[in-house]
């Protein structure tokens, strides 16, 4: 119970990771409110459809958790726009302006929104986590994803910026930068798509991460992330700030 008396607010539960976060920071004995672009479950309490690019929404919405809650310790946002919309997989010739700017526009943006309105409860209180989220494409230059590689590559640097504007208030910024999770269906699309580059299937492309990407030899699933970020956003993880968690099963080596 690493998060017991904690509240957390996850932005973008409705998708894959999203949901196993917040079910990992319930089991951890958080106080867990759940925020979605699209449709939420309506027998969910704690869960509201909020679209994390609009700085009014997310400030209303974090105002109202932070009225009922006292407080808002943690914050994560996994907000993000479906791969296919912006040809995710496909060689960087095949991508417009317009896709290559969606990420950031999306994934990124909403990553600085959140986090800067999380930070105006947080400071008050001189405590509070702010998690962002990347993979490994920040990192390994990956061919057929100048998109997203691109938009982690500036979620990580605005991870760092903000760590160190935020430090001295006791917020706490960091992220965790994960492997593919074939167990999500935005990597089962991903392998699928950048395996037929390769002349590859599903259980090809990720055969062939396993043996020749990562130190391990195998991949995370979604519950193995989720349990990074408990940990991340807990007070064992206190004196972890502007840095991302390598959670890459070896793929990145610092």
């Amino acid at each position: 119970m690493i998060l017991k008396g904690k509240t957390a607010v996850v932005f973008g539960a409705g998708g894959h990771l999203g949901q196993h976060i917040a079910d990992r920071f319930e089991a951890e004995g958080a106080s867990v409110f759940r925020a979605s672009n699209g449709p939420v479950d309506g027998s969910t309490p704690k869960s509201a459809q909020v679209d994390a690019t609009d700085e009014v929404a997310v400030d209303a919405y974090l105002d109202q958790v932070a009225e009922e809650q006292g407080s808002i310790d943690v914050v994560v946002n996994m907000a993000g726009v479906a791969p296919a919309s912006y040809n995710h997989g496909k060689p960087a010739a095949e991508v417009t302006h317009e896709q290559f700017m969606m990420p950031l526009a999306v994934d990124t943006a909403s990553q600085f929104i959140t986090a800067k309105s999380a930070y105006r409860h947080m400071s008050e209180k001189g405590s509070g986590v702010i998690i962002l989220n990347t993979s490994t494409l920040a990192k390994v230059g990956s061919p057929w994803s100048p998109a997203l590689t691109a938009s982690h590559a500036a979620t990580e640097g605005l991870m760092r910026s903000l760590a160190h504007e935020y430090g001295p208030a006791g917020v706490r910024v960091l992220g965790v930068r994960s492997e593919a999770m074939p167990d999500s269906p935005t990597i089962e699309y991903t392998f699928a798509t950048m395996g037929a580059n390769m002349g590859m299937g599903f259980d090809e492309m990720k055969g062939f991460i396993e043996q020749n990407k990562t130190a391990l030899k195998k991949l995370p699933e979604a519950s193995d992330t989720a349990a990074v970020f408990a940990y991340a956003a807990s007070d064992m993880a206190s004196f972890l700030a502007g840095t991302m968690i390598n959670n890459s099963a070896g793929h990145i080596v610092d």
